[in-house]
């Protein structure tokens, strides 16, 4: 752990995220930090989810050049993947000529994180347009389309375990900054399904997580609480996501358990109640074996076993960093963060 604490582990990240901003707005996306040789590949997915991470870090302690690193991205964004729809309404982002539902969700997350920066309406025109491809998708059993051909509109037979949660997230967020009521009446409808099917519960869902709590901030409802515990329980039972070794499951685990316990908070459950001290106990567990995997100029190593072991990846400095700054956030409205941050030294973090 840095001498600030969880805070800064999430500044050092957002920070060696901005100096792996070039000046387009794109990341050097993935490196072998040893050798100091970049790999192969880009996904715009993690690119958008990367720019909101960053921005996030920003909210909470603001740093020119991550501000200025996440407004480049998404002009980047914008300028190279942001499309009008073929045989779908709106906008979508395109990549190799597929069109993903995590892709379109997270640029909005992306997107609106800039504008509350700049206050800037073509952003919110943009969100907007992408908001109405994702509703335009919707299927019959209420769930949403998740990959398909850009020119063609063919569907692809695929499914993530994660689009969807994105999505919900996505569309509450645009609710939040516009007020527009259709965004948010279309995630309550989905989520009344979904919930009903357990979504997201076999796989530990974060990104649902995320959801559940800005959903029921606006719209309290015991299906909604007992949907997002559900998913917590399934993962306090089965924390077989630590087994590979690897930085990211246990970071998106860490950062679904901490929109739980806001969740909580929020409904005024109290943080010495059983299940609020296991979750939290997890997340400190979590974030000990998290640090094994922190570099000393910000970043985070894959982690684990095999060939890729030892690379940095956007995506791995994304949500290891959420989890820090989320944690810290929880702590500080507690009042009791200085007594209760690992330390680098009892979990094992090597000095590199």
């Amino acid at each position: 752990m840095t001498e600030n604490g969880p805070v800064g582990v999430a500044v050092a990240g957002a920070r060696r995220l901005a100096a792996l901003t070039d000046r387009r707005g794109r990341f050097t996306y993935c490196y072998d930090p040893v050798r100091n040789l970049p790999s192969r590949g880009y996904n715009i997915l993690r690119h958008c989810g990367t720019v909101w991470a960053m921005l996030e870090v920003h909210r909470v302690h603001p740093l020119d050049e991550v501000r200025d690193a996440g407004q480049r991205a998404v002009s980047h964004l914008l300028d190279r993947y942001l499309r009008e729809a073929r045989n779908r309404q709106g906008l979508c982002i395109v990549e190799g000529e597929a069109v993903k539902l995590g892709g379109n969700a997270l640029a909005i997350l992306a997107i609106l994180a800039v504008h509350r920066l700049t206050k800037d309406g073509a952003l919110i025109d943009s969100a907007r347009g992408l908001a109405r491809c994702i509703v335009s998708n919707r299927k019959p059993d209420g769930d949403f389309v998740h990959k398909w051909d850009y020119e063609t509109g063919k569907i692809a037979n695929f499914y993530s375990d994660y689009y969807t949660g994105e999505a919900l997230l996505a569309l509450g967020a645009l609710y939040e900054a516009t007020r527009e009521r259709e965004w948010l009446d279309v995630a309550l409808e989905v989520e009344e399904n979904l919930a009903r099917m357990d979504y997201g519960v076999p796989f530990q869902s974060h990104w649902c997580l995320y959801a559940l709590e800005l959903l029921h901030r606006h719209r309290p409802s015991a299906l909604y609480y007992r949907h997002a515990e559900a998913i917590v329980n399934h993962i306090l039972a089965h924390p077989v996501y630590r087994d590979s070794g690897r930085s990211t499951p246990v970071a998106c685990r860490s950062e679904g358990l901490l929109a739980f316990l806001r969740l909580r908070k929020a409904m005024g459950k109290n943080v010495d109640e059983e299940l609020s001290g296991t979750c939290l106990q997890t997340v400190r567990d979590n974030m000990a074996l998290q640090l094994t995997h922190h570099r000393s100029d910000g970043s985070f190593v894959c982690g684990g076993k095999g060939l890729g072991a030892t690379e940095v990846r956007i995506d791995y400095i994304q949500h290891n960093i959420s989890t820090f700054l989320y944690y810290h956030e929880y702590m500080s409205e507690l009042g009791q963060l200085s007594s209760s941050s690992p330390s680098s030294r009892a979990a094992g973090a090597p000095a590199r």
